[in-house]
């Protein structure tokens, strides 16, 4: 199982709207986890885009242009991700169709869709936790319902809404919401 979590420049547009426009990354964490959720490869990295960081992002998630100056492009860790995403039949995130959807722009702006070893299996939390309020969660709610913790420390950071997603996780899993696909 990878859990995923991608910080960018902004949320996704309408589909008409040119590549160019759509969001880029400028965090990843990528955490895989065996069967007993065990850790098996982690990729965590700040990503340096191609465009200025709109204030209002970086009033969410504290990632400035300073912060990114000197961090590898997407293209630098194609490789590494390729490495820890192949065999693997699962990602999971919170809201995986925007996770996964930017994902995608960077591999389309540098042709590499198709070189990209997608997992069969995409697990959107947020779809998964549905059913529990009859709503969508966000993470910091389905978090606190998962471990009875109120604040989720360090929110809209990836490293850190990746963790609370596979602790998250481990409770769907725990009280029937999702399954371990293997």
């Amino acid at each position: 199982m990878i859990f995923a979590d991608l910080e960018t420049t902004g949320l996704i547009k309408p589909a008409a709207v040119e590549l160019s426009q759509q969001p880029f990354i400028t965090e990843v964490c990528f955490t895989r986890l065996d069967k007993n959720f065990d850790m098996v490869g982690e990729i965590e990295t700040f990503i340096k885009p191609p465009i200025p960081i709109p204030p209002e992002v970086t009033d969410i998630t504290g990632i400035t242009d300073e912060t990114v100056a000197d961090a590898p492009t997407f293209v630098q860790i194609f490789d590494s991700l390729v490495d820890l995403f192949l065999g693997e039949k699962v990602i999971i995130a919170h809201n995986a169709p925007f996770d996964t959807g930017v994902l995608e722009f960077e591999l389309m702006r540098h042709d590499l869709q198709n070189k990209f070893p997608w997992p069969k299996y995409h697990h959107c939390t947020v779809e998964l936790s549905f059913p529990i309020n009859n709503k969508r969660l966000k993470l910091r709610d389905l978090h606190e319902l998962a471990t009875g913790t109120q604040h989720l420390e360090g929110a809209h950071r990836a490293k850190n809404d990746v963790y609370a997603l596979i602790r998250s996780y481990r409770w769907l899993v725990k009280n029937n919401y999702a399954e371990i696909v293997e």
